[in-house]
């Protein structure tokens, strides 16, 4: 293997303002409860030049290195295979401390001037550079598996060869993290303003290109970038990385010094996205308390970016600029490798990369579902009114000899149209087809692992629902049936969703009773009955009132009505047109009120809502006639539900009506849009 150079080329020491809590990644304002994530709970793993453990951003106090370890205010972990210190006169000195200041800088004494976006979090430093030069170990799944045991997710690499093959480094990076899926690598892909270098261009690393700071951002001249050797967009995402003040070493032990300094380079903007994943990993382990996979990060840190140049991915910038703000209004997600403790459970395995080929894992004690070939999973969601549906799905390649897997993401609309992934206009918008036109799975696959469906709000007006669906189209057929990992026959993935939620529960419509007969109370004539009907979901309903007793009951035909709003109803009650000629005078009458909503969807049913009054008195004395009836008070039983059955009649006839109706008006509305040609630019 050939040597290892530092892929930094472009370093200047000056006054720069510091771009590392920039609005413009973070993006949101002090009022959002994104503004609290710092990193807090997350392990960070760094492999540079070592670290200067006396700086005010990592030891433990203004007096104290500290001793580094689970109990350190910054260092869980110190690789001194090498030695323990940013060295004076080892290739490249100070690097890694301005690295590592990049990760996890968080000054004492209240100092902010070099604080990262991802302060709160701790560090495993692996030195990987002695008095030679350079000494990166030739298996480097060895600085993974320290990084793994420490609980470390998340690794940063600022260097590689000066090569643009797709070599043995890259294809163990892949071998790991296919067998390892809590393992996400970021990776400087170079300086050289042409193709990216290796081991960036790992299938399953997030290869980060530098831009500047500005709110309109433009990306760094120097940039390596895609597509890669295999023809892939190589570049993954575009941060910071110009002018980034960080922490000065200063090569003397104890020194306690607070120095910084400014460089420039994608070795710069590689730990600045590792730094903003940080914040991923925090958010996802405070609100769904689990840490996510490699293949959930990505597809968050892609679902966060916003593109610098042109509206879709591409081999320049990757996915654009990561901002938190693109998920302030909510999103959902769902990670296959879901398990409360990765830790234990890749321990379990033996914990480096020929114990976990040698003892393959089938997914259990992990949420799934894992897909073998032609399985699928999906979810409906209700669009959020206003906002566009963006959708990403990730998950790991196995590496280079191996075919790449092909799992398709497909968006599907209520209205008979379809998106897949990958398939951007030049708007920065999927393309939409109708299933009439064809098919999801004959549309062109690209041989990307991380992929996008972005459908704009204009065109989801009226969709009633969308489904996100996950489709295992071709799996390679390992020779561990049932397993994941290198030889296996199923696949994992990480998915997020904005501009969607979870489908609101219908709920039955809220009687208020306004003024009614009261229990004990004794009508000699007309009374009424005013209510007011509440539907939370602003549906339509249908009313329904009856008189009862324990003989027969009365359907007041004049009260039962269709509404589609809320609305205060007043029933009137006639005795003598309502009644007679039954028997009037008794002591055990009572109302009853039946209110059925029309929210009736593939997701929901329409619900009821019934209102039982209590037992009032009716002595009726006819104006026609100048004597009281002489009718018996029959005594009381239990059949009163025997006619409840009655109403269900009314109420079953009015709501069939209803839906007759919808259905109608639908069959009409789809017959007269059959004849209509979907817009041009929708099946282009």
């Amino acid at each position: 293997m050939r040597a290892v150079v530092l892929l930094v080329l472009s370093l200047t020491i000056c006054s720069v303002s510091p771009v590392l809590a920039s609005t413009n990644i973070m993006d949101v304002d002090e009022e959002s409860p994104l503004w609290s994530l710092d990193g807090s709970g997350v392990v960070i793993a760094v492999a540079d030049t070592g670290i200067d453990l006396d700086h005010s951003c990592f030891r433990n106090s203004s007096s104290e290195v500290g001793t580094p370890g689970p109990e350190h205010r910054k260092i869980v972990h110190l690789n001194n295979s090498i030695d323990d210190w940013d060295t004076q006169g080892h290739q490249q000195f100070r690097h890694g401390t301005h690295i590592a200041g990049i990760l996890a800088c968080d000054q004492l004494d209240g100092d902010s001037s070099m604080r990262s976006l991802s302060y709160g979090a701790k560090l495993v430093v692996q030195d990987v550079v002695d008095s030679s030069g350079w000494s990166v170990p030739d298996d480097v799944t060895s600085l993974l598996a320290e990084s793994s045991r420490h609980g470390a997710v998340i690794n940063s690499w600022s260097w590689g060869d000066n090569t643009e093959d797709y070599t043995e480094r890259s294809s163990m990076i892949d071998k790991w993290t296919v067998e390892n899926p809590w393992s996400l690598v970021f990776i400087a892909p170079g300086n050289t303003g042409s193709t990216m270098l290796e081991p960036s261009n790992a299938y399953n690393a997030v290869a980060v290109v530098a831009s500047d700071s500005n709110e309109n951002g433009s990306l760094w001249s120097g940039n390596s970038h895609g597509p890669d050797v295999n023809d892939r967009r190589g570049v993954f995402i575009a941060a910071p990385g110009m002018g980034v003040v960080s922490a000065k070493a200063d090569g003397t032990r104890n020194g306690m010094n607070n120095e910084s300094y400014s460089m420039t380079g994608t070795s710069m903007a590689t730990p600045m996205a590792a730094s903003f994943t940080a914040l991923l990993q925090e958010l996802v382990q405070n609100e769904y308390n689990y840490t996510p996979s490699a293949p959930m990060l990505r597809a968050m840190l892609a679902a966060s970016a916003e593109g610098l140049v042109g509206g879709d991915p591409d081999y320049m910038q990757g996915f654009g600029r990561p901002s938190l703000a693109s998920f302030e209004n909510g999103f959902i997600i769902h990670d296959s490798y879901k398990t409360n403790d990765w830790v234990a459970l890749i321990e379990s395995r033996g914990g480096t990369l020929e114990s976990f080929t040698s003892n393959p894992w089938n997914g259990s004690g992990a949420s799934g579902p894992f897909l073998s070939e032609n399985e699928s999973w999906s979810q409906l969601y209700q669009p959020v009114p206003g906002e566009d549906v963006e959708v990403v799905m990730s998950y790991n390649a196995r590496p280079g000899g191996y075919p790449i897997d092909d799992l398709r993401l497909i968006v599907k609309t209520s209205d008979g149209r379809f998106a897949v992934d990958d398939e951007m206009s030049n708007s920065g918008y999927s393309q939409l087809y109708y299933e009439s036109f064809t098919s999801p799975l004959q549309m062109n696959s690209s041989n990307e692992t991380t992929v996008m469906i972005r459908i704009p709000s204009t065109q989801l007006e009226g969709v009633e629902w969308v489904s996100i669906e996950v489709v295992a189209n071709d799996v390679f057929d390992g020779l561990n049936a049932g397993y994941l990992g290198l030889e296996g026959t199923k696949v994992g993935f990480g998915l997020i969703a904005t501009g969607v939620q979870d489908f609101i529960q219908n709920m039955p419509p809220e009687i208020t009773i306004v003024d009614a007969p009261g229990e004990g109370e004794n009508y000699t004539d007309n009374f009424s009955i005013s209510l007011n009907i509440f539907d939370r979901e602003n549906d339509s309903y249908v009313l329904a009132i009856r008189l009862n007793n324990s003989n027969y009951s009365v359907d007041l035909s004049d009260c039962g009505m269709m509404k589609d709003v809320e609305s205060e109803i007043l029933c009137e009650v006639d005795i003598s047109r309502d009644l007679i000629p039954r028997p009037v005078n008794r002591e055990d009458w009572r109302f009853e009120i039946i209110v059925v909503d029309d929210n009736d969807s593939i997701w929901t049913q329409p619900e009821m809502s019934v209102y039982l009054g209590n037992n009032f008195s009716i002595y009726w004395v006819s104006p026609m006639v100048d004597f009281e009836e002489d009718v018996p008070i029959v005594e009381q039983d239990e059949s009163v539900e025997q006619n409840r059955a009655l109403i269900w009649g009314i109420v079953g006839v009015i709501f069939g009506a209803v839906v007759a109706a919808g259905v109608m008006f639908r069959g009409f509305e789809k017959r007269v849009l059959d004849d209509v040609p979907p817009p041009f630019n929708d099946e282009d």
